[in-house]
């Protein structure tokens, strides 16, 4: 007979969470790639114009390339959104290994990434006269998006490396985890060789998000034999 289990049901209801963390990165690529390309190619182009990184545009640059073209507040929810599906995913993880430093890296990630986001909103002042913290966007940008990336990022490997040790389909775990960091290292010596330009980024979670949800997801339940009489 089989196992039918609450730990199925758990099994499928943590592998959700990270399925639909991973499904908040594919939103924003494909909005990235669509709504919002005109604002990337701008922003491609302003910064050759002015031969500065597109990560270290000034402020006010920013502001009015945001505000010629709106669109691009369509993928800033799917940014906003995006911590705290993870958050979500990872205490529904944490519930069932116990694991203490996950879900605390996990809010601390999305604390500043909404820190970012909400200093990004300021772009809609007049760009003469943006908001405090916002008009240092070209400087405040790299730091604060790459750690949010390292926190965020160091809690998914928490989390799946608990789940790992629960015996949660622990070769599947074990790979997301990995993948996950040597996407981190792989995004940190991009930070490095750039000179500082080019930030650790959040969306390498993607792979691995996806690895892990639908292993969990699909788990089968387990083949009990029926004790001896």
């Amino acid at each position: 007979m089989t196992d039918s289990s609450p730990d199925l049901a758990a099994r499928k209801r943590v592998g959700s969470g990270f399925l639909w963390a991973a499904s908040t990165w594919v939103l924003y690529i494909v909005l990235a790639f669509s709504l919002a390309a005109d604002y990337e190619t701008a922003l491609e182009d302003a910064a050759e114009a002015t031969d500065t990184p597109v990560n270290k545009l000034p402020a006010e640059t920013l502001a009015q390339i945001s505000q010629d073209h709106p669109w691009i507040n369509v993928s800033s929810v799917a940014l906003l959104l995006a911590p705290a599906i993870f958050v979500m995913a990872i205490r529904r993880a944490a519930a069932v290994t116990g694991d203490r430093w996950a879900v605390p890296l996990a809010w601390l990630g999305a604390a500043v990434w909404w820190f970012y986001m909400l200093l990004n909103f300021g772009l809609a002042f007049d760009p003469q006269d943006l908001p405090p913290l916002t008009r240092d966007l070209d400087v405040l940008t790299v730091p604060l998006v790459s750690v949010a990336s390292l926190l965020i990022t160091l809690s998914f490997i928490s989390a799946a490396w608990s789940l790992r040790s629960t015996g949660w389909r622990p070769k599947a775990s074990a790979v997301a985890a990995l993948i996950a960091l040597a996407l981190l290292v792989l995004s940190a010596v991009t930070l490095v060789g750039s000179g500082g330009d080019e930030p650790l980024i959040p969306v390498v979670l993607l792979p691995p998000e996806l690895i892990l949800g639908i292993a969990l997801v699909t788990s089968k339940a387990k083949q009990v034999e029926p004790a001896t009489p």
